[in-house]
């Protein structure tokens, strides 16, 4: 985390559940974060439950979301970190994602179908290069997507 002080909520986080969140933020999953930091997976989701019930978000994406303004820094899967073009549509998905939208929320808002906004977000993710839609919030933070005008507002 950064040196200057985290938003108020982070501050509630234990250093293992800064720990997790990060690693949530980077798109590993709960058996991945387990490996990575020697826990038991179910140990990992208590973790989970008690980070979400203190930042008050439900999904991954707005939890990646919440440490990315805290200053984590995303780590792309491959060696290459290249930007994608995104248009401004799928950042508008980007910035509901990031504020714990699902599918269904995306579809609403973009006014297409549920099947549609979910082909649309696997389609922007692997564009991405993203391993889910947390990971993909945290690229997009670190490629300044969502760092401006809207998405630097805090929360």
């Amino acid at each position: 985390m950064p040196a200057h002080s985290p938003p108020v909520p982070l501050v509630r986080l234990t250093p293992r559940e800064s720990e997790i969140l990060g690693l949530v933020a980077d798109g590993l999953g709960n058996s991945e974060i387990a490996a990575r930091i020697g826990l038991a997976e179910d140990t990992v989701k208590t973790n989970l439950r008690s980070i979400r019930t203190k930042l008050g978000r439900s999904r991954r994406p707005a939890l990646a979301d919440m440490a990315c303004r805290a200053g984590h820094v995303a780590r792309p899967k491959g060696a290459e970190a290249a930007r994608p073009e995104i248009s401004d549509e799928e950042t508008t998905t980007l910035r509901l994602l990031a504020q714990g939208a699902g599918a269904r929320e995306v579809a609403k808002a973009q006014l297409m179908s549920h099947h549609t906004a979910k082909k649309h977000i696997r389609r922007l993710l692997d564009k991405m290069d993203a391993s889910d839609a947390a990971h993909g919030v945290s690229l997009a933070w670190s490629w300044h997507i969502l760092n401006s005008d809207e998405g630097a507002r805090s929360r």
